[in-house]
């Protein structure tokens, strides 16, 4: 009987490990799905990152674009007043030409002023 016990116990053993055996092989394959899942979804993620980066940098385009046009009025009433300065500094060239003595004076004085404005109309464009 000793030897029926014997090769009982021997069974059971080589159960267990055929068991742990078989346990070790789901467990590892299963391990392993659950590392090609993480990889997959890193590399979604490292897809998605450069998109964000994509996306920023758009925004920044844009955003230089919309502050860009948001200073366009302001350059655009500069330059129609700079041509209204300009059409007066003409304007005063003719009367300079017609004028003589005390007004002449007067008048290249406000031609000097005109100068000047149309300078600082045109440093501030």
């Amino acid at each position: 009987m000793k030897t029926r016990e014997a090769f009982g116990k021997d069974r059971v053993a080589v159960g267990l490990a055929v068991g742990t055996i078989l346990l070790l092989f789901v467990f590892f394959y299963a391990l392993h799905r659950n590392v090609e899942g993480l990889g997959r979804e890193i590399e979604d993620l490292k897809r998605l990152n450069s998109a964000v980066l994509e996306l920023d940098a758009r925004h920044a385009v844009l955003d230089g674009k919309v502050t860009e046009l948001a200073t366009l009025p302001r350059r655009t009433s500069a330059m129609a007043m700079e041509n209204q300065v300009k059409a007066m500094a003409h304007a005063a060239e003719d009367l300079d030409r017609r004028l003589d003595g005390r007004q002449r004076e007067r008048l290249a004085v406000i031609r000097t002023l005109l100068q000047e404005i149309g300078e600082d109309l045109n440093g501030t464009k």
